[in-house]
């Protein structure tokens, strides 16, 4: 190995190729004092070359790349994707109801509609609820069933799609639309004089529009009713309010009108199943085209 005389720089010089020659391999001449102080000097450039790039290369890299992306990655995305769900959970308005006197019932108390009133032929169900999420649109429908509880036929249940039985007995009036935050939410006319001999039963469900697709579920729901009013008096004859609410639910049966004895009766449901109105459809016998 060579010592190289620190007055060098770059590539070597002839003069100090032929120092380099003269000498041998044996090192510098032990008597020239400055060379052999140069030779000392030759740490220098060792702790030059060191420290500084490893200051230079560690401390400025590593405050840039840490400090910056922590705050930028962290604080913008957290906010936005947090507020926003919250703002779609915002309840509406109770609507204001109608002030009705009827019998209020229990779930599963079951009362006969023709001792209250004998002369009954045609009556208004009506439904109302409120919601705690504005994404759920909620829809009732009537399903007209005989003595085996399924549909007398494909066409025999009515909703937003078919307002009218194939009998002409039962209409839904559709969406409320008075716009004043008053009243039922929907209403289905029922002329039972009308009603065809095979229906035993007329089936009353409330469903939430696209509830599998959107996750949506009837604990986003609240103050649902459902009311039996004589149509020709305008007069309450009984009311359910619903009292379950769950995360499970997505379509839930209100209640049941039907015959027995000759008599017309009102039985206060309140199930609820995880299937959309397709899936009821299924339920109730109903062959729905793809």
């Amino acid at each position: 190995m060579f010592n190289i005389p620190m007055n060098t720089s770059g590539a070597l010089s002839a003069d100090s190729l032929l120092a380099l020659n003269q000498t041998g391999s044996a090192g510098l001449p032990t008597n020239n004092v400055g060379q052999t102080q140069q030779t000392v000097n030759a740490n220098q450039p060792v702790q030059n070359n060191y420290q500084q790039p490893a200051q230079n290369n560690f401390s400025q890299p590593v405050q840039n790349n840490y400090q910056q992306p922590a705050r930028n990655n962290f604080s913008q995305p957290a906010q936005n994707n947090y507020q926003q769900p919250v703002q779609n959970t915002q309840p509406i308005a109770p609507r204001q109801r109608p002030a009705g006197t009827g019998v209020h019932l229990k779930k599963g108390q079951k009362t006969s509609l023709s001792q209250i009133n004998p002369n009954l032929s045609e009556i208004q169900v009506c439904l109302g609820w409120d919601i705690l999420n504005q994404a759920c649109d909620l829809d009732a429908s009537a399903f007209m069933l005989g003595a085996d509880n399924k549909v007398v036929g494909d066409d025999w249940f009515v909703f937003y799609g078919q307002p009218t039985s194939p009998d002409g007995s039962i209409t839904h009036m559709g969406d409320s639309t008075d716009g004043a935050g008053v009243g039922d939410d929907e209403v289905i006319n029922i002329s039972l004089n009308k009603l065809s001999p095979n229906v035993q039963k007329i089936a009353f469900v409330v469903t939430i529009n696209e509830a599998l697709e959107k996750n949506l579920n009837f604990s986003m729901v609240s103050n649902a009713y459902v009311r039996v009013v004589d149509k020709s008096t305008n007069k309450e004859l009984v009311k359910f309010m619903l009292t379950d609410y769950f995360a499970s639910v997505t379509s839930m049966v209100v209640g049941e009108v039907y015959n027995k004895g000759g008599q017309w009766r009102f039985n206060p449901v309140g199930n609820g199943f995880a299937e959309d109105l397709a899936g009821l459809c299924a339920v109730y016998g109903v062959n729905v085209a793809d």
